[in-house]
């Protein structure tokens, strides 16, 4: 990804649903992350509800997007957050087995050590800054480091 362009969140949906371990309210956002006019990313957020003890999860499909684009050429990252009173702190998980492990998005869903300490981490960590920065809907996770 080049450096020039500032990499912005265009949000498209969300939905609500029910945390499977505990039974209370989960919201999912999703949209895209783009270049200028080049979408790198597709990102889903998803967290629980009045429920801090839950780390949100944050799903990425990274790689080309458009008509001649195909999924094996995207790679499908995800990460937890773990709020904290003055700021929280992201963590690359497993990807496999996430929501975005789908071969109609991706080829393959990376593990943490396919990323961390790779040149992909940078290049993912750019991607949630963006999304944390530029994403409106974020700011109720963003909640979750001022809770409990």
């Amino acid at each position: 990804m080049s450096d020039a362009l500032a990499i912005v969140a265009t949000p498209w949906k969300e939905s609500i649903g029910t945390c499977a371990c505990c039974g209370r309210t989960s919201k999912t956002i999703w949209g895209d992350l783009a270049q200028g006019e080049l979408t790198v990313a597709l990102y889903f957020v998803q967290w629980t509800l009045g429920a801090p003890e839950h780390a949100p999860n944050i799903d990425l499909v990274v790689g080309p997007w458009g008509d001649e684009a195909k999924p094996e050429h995207r790679l499908a990252i995800s990460l937890l957050y773990h709020p904290a009173q003055g700021g929280g702190s992201f963590m690359v998980i497993d990807g496999e087995g996430r929501r975005t492990d789908d071969r109609f998005l991706c080829g393959r869903a990376l593990k943490r050590e396919d990323v961390v300490g790779t040149p992909l981490a940078q290049e993912v960590f750019a991607l949630v800054d963006a999304v944390w920065l530029t994403e409106p809907r974020i700011c109720e996770v963003k909640e979750l480091d001022n809770a409990g």
